[in-house]
């Protein structure tokens, strides 16, 4: 489960507790339940902490403590505790409230969660709460003023007026050699850069890209396939977008309660600036839904090069081999040659399992015909909030990096196969940083490409067969 807490804020809190430290997640109440047995099993004893509240009212507070949380009934002492607000209704609008009588800092409880102050100036919740829908009303209370000087400020305005909350996060607050903030930088997954020089020449390495002369293949076919609004159709929009010089949305995408994609279509990328098509196409496909299973002997059709482009899906009657269009014989130019699984990464964490047997089952019949796979996980600022701000951080970010290691676990695959990527969703121009993701995702997928080709003429020449393609 991705933690929310965004380095910016991070770094804030860093300069209000004196002295340089990085943060370990303990407890998620998305993740571990809100329960205060839960709470002083995962947090007690644990040193100083912070405590993040994520109200609907899109802000953000909490407190913090340099003593240990206990359960033994009695406050805890802490002249070093502060309360604090971060975000105001999406503002970043971050504020410090140091303890004012460090006798009553905190209190421990066995039947409580996080609570600060004498009069409860901040009691997150007690016993057990259960989630409603996306949130959790918190049955705490709201009473700041009696131990932390507020310097003006009151409940309203430090929370909103709200412990109606999307999540609660505690993370322990770790100092001493060898944990210093600027370790936290260090990129999970190697990386060429975000200069423009770097867009330049993997936009110039797609548009030289060209499948070996031996296969007779004019262009790589890779095949989109997963849930529907994880963003197969807008990949396709955004790669368009990069070589159009503008955003542009040729292909049908949204977020629907039914796949807007209703035909499979193979979409080839056009250069505008030398009015040439790429030697690649983005193949897309009916997405699927939690209640509704894509044909498994359709899918094989696609895979295998049977279905011909524009073919029309129509649930109450099957393809088969005696559809009209049915491709008799493909040639290795029809076929997919490389399958990218679309997935979103804000979902990850609570994909179904009957979602994930669908997958496996279609990574059975792929596997079968040695087919490469990759991943494209989506919705990254979604994931986290630093990627949100800047895309630069993709590579830095924990709760990414714990993305692809969870969707690389689920799927079987390596996590260098597992590629994040962001789309143009809200943006209206171009962005150096968003295609360089994209591009990336694209040049591994014709790497595969490349390989999968290279093995069947090595299968085909064992076999004592021509390689044939027409145009």
């Amino acid at each position: 489960m991705p933690e929310l807490l965004r380095k910016s804020y991070r770094d804030q809190l860093v300069t209000w507790i004196g002295k340089t430290c990085h943060f370990q997640l303990l407890y998620k109440i998305s993740r571990d339940g809100c329960s205060a047995p839960t709470f002083h099993q995962k947090c007690d004893g644990q040193g100083a902490t912070v405590t993040v509240l994520y109200n609907t009212n899109k802000t953000i507070y909490g407190g913090y403590l340099s003593q240990s949380w206990n359960s033994d009934g009695e406050y805890i002492y802490d002249s070093s505790a502060f309360l604090f607000r971060l975000q105001y209704n999406g503002s970043s609008d971050p504020l410090k409230f140091p303890v004012k009588n460090a006798t009553y800092a905190g209190y421990g409880y066995s039947s409580q969660g996080p609570t600060f102050g004498s009069g409860h100036d901040l009691h997150t919740f007690s016993a057990t709460i259960t989630r409603s829908g996306k949130a959790f009303s918190l049955n705490g209370s709201l009473s700041f003023g009696h131990s932390y000087n507020l310097n003006g400020q009151d409940a309203n305005t430090i929370t909103n007026n709200s412990l109606h909350v999307t999540d609660m996060e505690v993370y322990r607050v770790i100092d001493g050699p060898g944990q210093t903030v600027p370790d936290l930088d260090k990129p999970w997954r190697e990386h060429d850069g975000w200069t423009n020089e770097t867009m330049e020449a993997l936009k110039e390495s797609l548009l030289d890209y060209k499948p070996m002369t031996e296969t007779n293949v004019t262009a790589a076919n890779i095949l989109l396939i997963g849930q529907i609004g994880a963003g197969k159709s807008s990949f396709f929009n955004s790669v368009n977008s990069i070589f159009r010089g503008k955003i542009t949305s040729k292909a049908c995408s949204g977020s629907f309660e039914h796949s807007v994609t209703t035909m499979y279509r193979q979409y080839k990328v056009k250069d505008f600036s030398k009015g040439k098509f790429l030697n690649f196409r983005l193949c897309d496909t009916r997405g699927f839904e939690e209640e509704f299973a894509l044909d498994a002997q359709e899918i094989s059709f696609i895979l295998d090069g049977n279905i011909p482009d524009r073919y029309q899906f129509n649930p109450l009657v099957p393809f088969t081999p005696d559809t009209p269009g049915y491709i008799k014989d493909p040639n290795l130019k029809d076929k997919i040659h490389c399958v990218a699984f679309v997935i979103d990464g804000s979902t990850v964490d609570v994909m179904s399992d009957k979602v994930q047997k669908r997958m496996k089952d279609l990574q059975v019949r792929m596997n079968h015909r040695g087919l490469p796979q990759v991943v494209f996980l989506t919705k990254l600022d979604k994931i986290c909030p630093d990627v949100n701000d800047d895309v630069k951080n993709t590579f830095t970010s924990t709760a990414v990096c714990d993305a692809v290691e969870k969707v690389a676990e689920v799927m079987g695959l390596p996590r260098a196969h597992v590629l994040p990527v962001k789309n143009y969703e809200s943006e209206t121009k171009l962005k150096t940083t968003v295609d360089i993701l994209l591009m990336q995702a694209l040049q591994r997928c014709l790497d595969f490409a490349d390989d999968y080709m290279d093995e069947q003429l090595d299968k085909m020449a064992a076999e004592g067969k021509n390689v044939r393609a027409e145009d």
